[in-house]
């Protein structure tokens, strides 16, 4: 590498408020890249795996075809897009920064970054459309009964798919009016977050009513479980959000320090800060189908199946030996209506002194089975 040759701007076709020597880059600096390149290549054949798991899954599976879940199924195909797409691009930009091809680089890196906040605009959408869903499900069950269907979830997928692809995002990237640009985005968040903080908010409040009238056996058994499947549903995606904030966060932290800072950051430091910040919301397309395997048994019980090509009872069999007798269930209503009968009967034959028909309760009551249902798909 020729090291007599100085160009400071020479990276800053991609990184405006970053500029970048390739002929200067320190060790410190190519041991991080080498590190990132690795850490992409690891994951990107995991993350398109999982994603298309997801996806056949939730189409192939009848326990798993609910509204709900196809909406997370619309949500895997932009996680999808990233291993497919974006992960490869990043890949090569930080190849080609580590070798100093500076030319080759600015060609790639421009799309690379296009196709990234897509990408990322997709998945933002994908997830507002998630917690849209569950909203209407939970406090307006009767319309959501009636009015979102499987086919009109896919359009409403196509549609954010739309709106990512049609956003100009070179203007909002390359933009030389940052403020414009930042009072443009700003006007998005400032609509979209508070609408998203109320649906949670308004979730949440059904959710802790409907566990208050449980708890209090003021339902039926049919309505007690499929209130605790949208609770289930609820906190999955309440658990995904938190995720993604925390993916997405630093990065944009990041981004407001250095274009505020970027006189007095040394060039070196920013940009292994920004190789290790960039990572997380890329990776947060590989926790997404961990999060729905680890919160739902049929994704695991599918996840063996198409992985092993095993039967549905060898993949239940084999998912209770890894992973354990997971059961998410309720004793019904009933049945604790005759329990505490059957408790009361028990006390009177005590105050009675017949001690025979007594012992034979109690017998039943330490061998009858409490009664459990398995965790049911969303």
């Amino acid at each position: 590498m020729n090291h007599t040759t100085i160009n400071s701007t020479s990276l800053s076709c991609g990184f405006a408020f970053l500029p970048v020597n390739p002929e200067r880059i320190s060790s410190d600096l190519h041991a991080v890249l080498i590190v990132r390149a690795v850490v992409n290549a690891l994951t990107c054949p995991l993350i398109i795996l999982l994603n298309i798991l997801v996806m056949v899954a939730v189409k192939t599976k009848r326990q798993l075809r609910t509204k709900s879940n196809i909406a997370l199924a619309c949500l895997a195909t932009t996680d999808l897009v990233v291993g497919l797409v974006v992960q490869p691009l990043h890949i090569a930009c930080y190849t080609l920064i580590y070798k100093g091809e500076t030319e080759l680089f600015c060609n790639l890196v421009e799309k690379m970054l296009v196709i990234t906040m897509k990408c990322v605009i997709a998945s933002g959408n994908h997830f507002f459309l998630m917690i849209a869903e569950r909203y209407l499900a939970i406090k307006h069950t009767f319309a959501y009964e009636n009015q979102v269907t499987e086919v009109r979830i896919i359009i409403a997928s196509g549609l954010a798919w739309a709106a990512a692809i049609i956003l100009p995002m070179e203007e909002i990237l390359w933009s030389k009016k940052h403020f414009v640009t930042i009072l443009r985005v700003s006007a998005i968040l400032f609509i979209l977050f508070p609408v998203m903080v109320y649906f949670n908010v308004a979730v949440y409040m059904e959710v802790r009513r409907n566990e208050k009238q449980i708890a209090a056996n003021q339902v039926s058994l049919e309505a007690k479980q499929k209130l605790l499947k949208n609770k289930k549903a609820f906190y999955t995606t309440i658990i995904v959000l938190f995720v993604i904030f925390l993916c997405y966060v630093p990065v944009n932290i990041f981004d407001i320090i250095v274009r505020s800072f970027k006189d007095r950051i040394p060039t070196n430091v920013g940009l292994i800060v920004l190789c290790f910040v960039t990572l997380s919301p890329i990776l947060n397309s590989l926790f997404n189908p961990l999060i729905y395997a680890v919160r739902i048994r049929y994704f695991r019980v599918a996840f063996i199946q198409l992985l092993s090509r095993k039967t549905i009872a060898q993949a239940e069999e084999l998912e209770r030996k890894i992973f354990g007798p997971r059961q998410v269930g309720v004793i019904s209503t009933a049945e604790q209506g005759q329990r505490r009968a059957s408790r009361e009967e028990n006390d009177v034959h005590v105050q009675q002194g017949n001690e025979t028909l007594n012992n034979e309760h109690e017998t039943t009551a330490r061998i009858q089975p409490h009664e459990e249902y398995e965790e049911t798909a969303l």
